[in-house]
């Protein structure tokens, strides 16, 4: 098996074990109103953004930080920081940033958040 096959089957191992421990929060409600400022945010604002945390951490703690860009890396921590709330643009500029954000996809969209929840994005 190659280092890249192994490193990518490891990666879906640590997305299985964050899908299971996630599915805690897929129990959202919709009577949870979005809150638009870190203090009025709903109860599924708040899973949801704890999630992405730990999400990123732990994919981290795998994958390590070599690889990773800083600027992904700082704009993911502003995105966190602000509760999961601010308009952040975290664009992957490398591979490992990629996987990062591939993994931290997964693991919100399997604990029912859209896809769209996830700050993503490449503008020029």
């Amino acid at each position: 098996m190659s280092r890249k096959t192994a490193r990518a089957e490891t990666t879906l191992r640590l997305l299985l074990a964050l899908v299971c421990s996630a599915a805690v929060f897929a129990d959202a409600r919709a009577e949870d109103e979005a809150g638009e400022t870190e203090g009025t945010r709903s109860a599924w604002q708040i899973k949801k953004c704890e999630v992405y945390r730990q999400a990123l951490t732990e994919i981290l703690d795998h994958v390590g930080r070599d690889g990773v860009s800083a600027s992904f890396l700082e704009r993911n921590r502003e995105y966190i920081d602000s509760g999961c709330l601010a308009a952040v643009d975290a664009c992957p500029q490398t591979d490992k940033d990629v996987e990062i954000a591939n993994g931290l996809t997964i693991a919100t969209m399997n604990a029912g958040a859209a896809s769209s929840f996830s700050p993503f994005r490449c503008r020029s």
